[in-house]
């Protein structure tokens, strides 16, 4: 029998730190329950578009097989931008760097999608500086996590 995903595993939990294979830097991992809400979400969406209403079921090696290949998809997506930002005589990765990255590893249907998001975050943020935005987020973080432990 398969065990099914969800808890915390045991090299430390979720979000845990682990050795990259054949290096000796730490890499982060993204948070286990993070991951698979995101794999649930999309496969009930799907299930939900072909008529199918049983509940989705992700066992752990399937889980570490999204968690995976998310950061090596990360992973190859950032060695780009930075390459495009190097080339371009620039020390600061920017969003147009990301949209070149996409494209020249062949995943521009992603790029529309990126465009509309960055516009709406410099909407939602127009005014701000990059410290201010960044002291509201911790300022929200805080926030949350104070509720949660009120509750």
């Amino acid at each position: 029998m398969k065990k099914k995903a969800g808890g915390s595993d045991e090299e430390g939990g979720s979000g845990s730190a682990r050795r990259a294979k054949g290096s000796e830097t730490q890499v982060d991992v993204l948070p286990k329950e993070v991951v698979l809400q995101m794999v649930k979400d999309m496969l009930a969406r799907l299930s939900d578009e072909l008529g199918d209403k049983e509940e989705v079921v992700v066992e752990d090696d399937v889980l570490l097989a999204f968690t995976e290949s998310t950061c090596a998809f990360i992973d190859h997506l950032c060695a780009r931008a930075r390459d495009l930002c190097k080339q371009s005589g620039k020390k600061t990765v920017d969003a147009d760097h990301v949209l070149d990255a996409l494209k020249d590893i062949n995943f521009p249907q992603f790029v529309r999608d990126l465009e509309a998001a960055l516009e709406a975050f410099k909407e939602e943020n127009a005014g701000e500086t990059s410290e201010e935005i960044a002291t509201s987020d911790e300022c929200q973080k805080q926030e949350d996590e104070q509720s949660s432990e009120d509750s």
